[in-house]
């Protein structure tokens, strides 16, 4: 369970530049559950994530993951109950390091790194095992540097290493969008297959709405840095593509007008 009451992000306060990016958020996501948030540019979204990752503090309210208030605890110190996979396929590995040692970083995140070795064979085969799930023969090219491979392939490892040790909450943020229509879908399936198959709690920003109805267990739309809809399941099966832009542009206060020009001019 993770629980946001009542958050405020203020960049700037006081000054002509203010900018009130998250505004008073209540949420609860319960344990299991794969909530999709969607928004405009400037509605939120991505400084919830931060607020939630604990790369930002908020300025009041507080969050709570799992047992655990993390409200003023900074990132390092969250990385054993969370796991974030960014747009960028380039930053959630390292380039230089090969994909098993990529994985040896994973597998400690969050824990005390002593001077012993980082890789074992015990440790070694569980890498593999688990990069034989993605299909993509990686599995036998452990010792090839990660900066080699395409931008799918490290996408998908970035998402196997982000659930290495099943996080309490699994921070997606647009983790497709920068990738070619191929890879997104691969990217996608194998998401859904492990939150799924692992009971993960998870938040995933998106601006793909297909992949809001796909998931279908509850979307959140952000406009101006509240949550202005938060649909369940039950109304989301309902739904079909046009439905949920209806509700998305409503939510932005751009209403009809701007769903019948878009209609017309597709």
């Amino acid at each position: 369970m993770v629980k946001i009451r009542g958050i405020t992000k203020v960049f700037h306060p006081g000054e002509v530049n203010e900018v009130v990016a998250v505004n008073d958020v209540s949420l609860e996501i319960p344990e299991g559950q794969f909530l999709v948030l969607i928004g405009g540019n400037g509605s939120g979204k991505s400084t919830l994530l931060n607020l939630l990752s604990g790369s930002l503090f908020p300025d009041s309210g507080k969050i709570v993951v799992g047992d655990a208030e993390v409200t003023r605890v900074p990132e390092y110190e969250r990385a054993a109950l969370i796991g974030r996979v960014f747009q960028d396929p380039l930053m959630g590995t390292s380039a230089g390091l090969t994909i098993e040692e990529n994985f040896a970083l994973a597998a400690t995140r969050g824990k005390f790194r002593g001077l012993g070795p980082a890789l074992n064979k015990q440790l070694r085969n569980e890498i593999r095992d688990r990069l034989a799930l993605l299909a993509m023969g990686l599995e036998n090219r452990l010792t090839s540097k990660v900066g080699l491979l395409s931008g799918g392939q490290r996408q998908a490892i970035t998402l196997l290493m982000a659930v290495f040790q099943r996080p309490r909450l699994l921070l997606l943020d647009e983790h497709t969008a920068a990738l070619d229509p191929r890879a997104s879908r691969e990217v996608m399936r194998l998401t859904t297959v492990m939150v799924r198959e692992q009971g993960l709690t998870t938040l995933m920003v998106t601006h793909n709405l297909t992949h809001a109805l796909e998931i279908r267990d509850r979307t959140v739309v952000m406009s101006h840095g509240s949550i202005a809809r938060d649909i369940g399941s039950q109304d989301l099966a309902k739904m079909q593509v046009p439905d949920l832009m209806a509700l998305f542009l409503e939510s932005q206060g751009e209403g009809n007008t701007l769903l019948h020009r878009s209609t017309a001019s597709s």
